[in-house]
């Protein structure tokens, strides 16, 4: 789902003109902002911000986690099911807003695999003057024969579902997050940190902390497209 089929959809002529009746629920607050800073294979170093509703347990990404991937995009709602709703502003069509839906299957992932060794070392994760308590993750390093590429994570359970996280950078869309959470794992796992080594470079990322916010959202303000 490229830029000229973002616009293709616009211009369908089964443009849908229902909002609400065709969406549910449109309005959504996400009281939680979750952080994780990075460098990456380039060295460049930044921090990745995730919205979330966790009575729903709803997921939001805005140009605080996908940076300017995609400019065209205002937000991206995620459901637990793997449901993805793309907010699309353009300004080619006189300002137009489209809403995209995408559904995915999703990875089911019961167990950590018995190729994540774990170890004895404990580290704790986060910012208790953020009004959220630490949470406290276990080392595992993973080795991966074929590539020779190696990574030593900390995780820690949460309520949390990470599994539609895991794998938005593989959905057919332009907005790309700059951490990529390990896809072989139960989605009740937080990925608090990750050094990766490469024979060509490395990757770091570390979770900072859990704040409380107020992002709204309201679905009824874009036309949903199909």
């Amino acid at each position: 789902m490229k830029r000229l089929s973002i616009i293709a959809c616009v211009l369908l002529p089964l443009f849908v003109t229902a909002r609400q009746t065709k969406t549910g629920r449109t309005q959504y607050n996400f009281t939680e902002i979750w952080v994780w800073e990075y460098k990456g294979k380039d060295g460049k170093k930044g921090e990745m911000a995730i919205y979330r509703e966790p009575k729903l347990n709803y997921w939001l990404l805005t140009a605080e986690a996908y940076g300017n991937t995609d400019d065209m995009c205002d937000w991206i709602l995620i459901k637990p099911d793997g449901t993805y709703y793309f907010a699309y502003k353009d300004a080619e069509l006189g300002g137009g807003r489209t809403l995209l839906k995408m559904k995915q299957e999703l990875p089911k992932v019961k167990s950590i695999p018995a190729y994540w060794k774990t170890s004895a070392k404990q580290k704790n994760f986060g910012n208790v003057s953020m009004g959220f308590p630490v949470f406290k993750g276990k080392e595992y390093k993973v080795s991966y024969l074929k590539t020779r590429d190696y990574s030593t994570f900390y995780l820690a359970a949460t309520k949390a579902n990470f599994t539609p996280l895991s794998i938005f950078n593989k959905l057919d869309t332009d907005a790309r997050l700059p951490i990529r959470f390990p896809k072989d794992i139960p989605g009740n796992y937080i990925v608090l940190s990750e050094n990766a080594e490469f024979p060509n470079g490395s990757v770091q990322y570390s979770f900072k902390y859990i704040s409380h916010t107020e992002y709204h959202i309201d679905l009824s303000e874009y036309e949903l497209s199909r």
